[in-house]
């Protein structure tokens, strides 16, 4: 099989298991936001946000060992081996870091025992995190597709179990860890079709991939702390029934965000070709069809989410989350810049700049607690939504100016700018009629569907250039959505 028929491969089960586990996650938040309700949502989302901010189980090394297995570096079996041992290091320190944290913080008995027990996470995905990097290196990720559909599958029904028998938080979250760990027997089982698993510390090994994956690992560090800090400030600031609301609505609009990385990585490996190989007016050319698609699919987004975020509350979590419409409004307008992003960051990876990535996530960290300990106490929820937005508005600008200056060129919001009038016809037909929200929902699909034809604003032909395939394509580091989403119980 040719290489571009692996990559493409490799894209589609990346994606159809990403469909299958999204639609797990949804009926788990289902499940979860109509049991606890929403004061004992928000303890469980603090619990999530909490062990997020302190993972450190990866810290990149997971990704460097893609590059490594693929330039045949390092033995592939000496190699996995000393990552085994230093993520497994790495796991430990992260859980007790977790309880340490929680127990300083005085947080009440309940969360800081289901913040030790989901600290068990941390090295519950010692193999699946480590071994996906061999999934990845040789074009097999339908393993690790394999991987996340048992721990999404098997946690749904653990969680539907202890919810059936009456448990509370904290069997909530053993439920959670048992799915981590079927993940990782999972990946144990289809990596020795590559490695023989075992454990080995080799100090110069060891050394290599640490000191390369660091920079990566505090770049992923600082973009989880500013994604997830809001929930820690909202519950000093609130109380846990506003971070339930607030988590309920950032979950839902979560589930969009790792969309946009299976069309970015399609492109990617073209980006990284067209630069290396001097050809930068091909790089510019994809780059804005691929700003384009990606503005077109995440405007219709944000709008359906807007117009929609009531009827879409109450079917997940019910009436009693209504409290949370609004949060989800705001929060949707951060996905297109999200989205934006996420391809403005391969872009810099595809020139070699991945290294401003690190400065960029720190003013972003900076933006978010500053604008977060502004509006949070005059607008609780909502300010922490608005925060969000802004962060993500704050990031993409300093990228996309350094994108611009090494290529030559800023991408074009022509697509964008001829959306929003399309996009306000959409709302206002919506909020005048009063119909069913069914119909509002084929309504709305039919008007940006005119609008865009009507308007011209991308072609068929754009679409098509867009999947193109090359049959040599360069095994270049990325940041994978695994790299950010790992350890912490979704």
């Amino acid at each position: 099989m040719s290489v571009g028929r692996k990559v493409a491969r490799n894209s589609l089960v990346q994606l159809a298991g990403r469909g299958v586990t999204m639609g797990v996650s949804l009926a788990a938040l289902t499940l979860l936001s109509r049991y606890l309700g929403p004061y004992r949502f928000g303890q469980y989302q603090l619990v999530i946000a909490f062990l997020t901010l302190v993972n450190i189980s990866d810290l990149g090394v997971a990704t460097i060992a893609v590059r490594h297995l693929s330039t045949s570096k390092h033995d592939p079996e000496q190699l996995m081996a000393n990552v085994l041992t230093l993520r497994t290091t790495l796991a430990f320190v992260s859980s007790a870091l977790a309880v340490s944290a929680a127990f300083a913080l005085g947080y009440p008995w309940e969360i800081r025992m289901a913040i030790a027990l989901a600290s068990l996470s941390f090295p519950l995905t010692i193999f699946s995190g480590s071994y996906n990097a061999t999934f990845a290196a040789n074009l097999r990720m339908e393993y690790a597709a394999l991987g996340n559909i048992a721990q999404a599958a098997i946690g749904l029904a653990a969680m539907a179990f202890v919810i059936h028998q009456g448990g509370g938080l904290i069997r909530l979250v053993i439920a959670y860890d048992v799915g981590i760990l079927a993940n990782s027997i999972v990946c144990l089982y289809y990596a020795r079709r590559f490695v023989r698993p075992h454990f080995r510390f080799d100090l110069h090994i060891t050394r290599d991939v640490a000191r390369e994956a660091l920079p990566l690992g505090l770049a992923v560090l600082v973009i989880t702390a500013y994604g997830r800090i809001d929930i820690v400030l909202l519950k000093a600031f609130t109380d846990s029934a506003s971070v339930g609301y607030y988590g309920f609505a950032y979950r839902v609009v979560d589930l969009a965000f790792p969309l946009s990385f299976f069309f970015v990585g399609s492109v990617f490996p073209l980006l990284a070709n067209f630069y290396q190989e001097g050809e930068h007016e091909k790089f510019k050319e994809l780059y804005q069809r691929s700003h384009d698609m990606l503005s077109l699919i995440g405007m219709s987004l944000v709008t359906g989410l807007i117009l929609f975020a009531r009827p879409l509350v109450h079917l997940v979590g019910g009436a009693d989350y209504a409290p949370a419409v609004t949060s989800m409004q705001v929060l949707s307008m951060a996905v297109a810049l999200i989205w934006l992003s996420n391809l403005v960051d391969h872009g810099l990876i595809a020139i070699g700049k991945q290294s401003s990535l690190l400065w960029i996530a720190c003013i972003g960290l900076t933006v978010n607690v500053g604008v977060n300990l502004v509006l949070i106490p005059i607008y609780g929820k909502e300010g922490a939504a608005a925060a969000t937005v802004i962060t993500e508005a704050v990031v993409l600008l300093p990228a996309l100016f350094m994108l611009s200056r090494y290529i030559g060129a800023a991408p074009s919001f022509w697509v964008a700018g001829r959306l929003l009038p399309v996009a306000g016809v959409a709302g206002v037909t919506v909020y005048a009629l009063h119909l069913p929200w069914e119909t509002e929902a084929v309504l709305t699909f039919v008007l940006f569907g005119v609008g865009v034809a009507a308007m011209r604003i991308i072609k068929i032909s754009d679409v098509r250039a867009l999947f193109a395939r090359v049959e040599h394509q360069p095994q270049i580091e990325a940041i994978p959505v695994a790299a950010i989403e790992a350890g912490a119980p979704q």
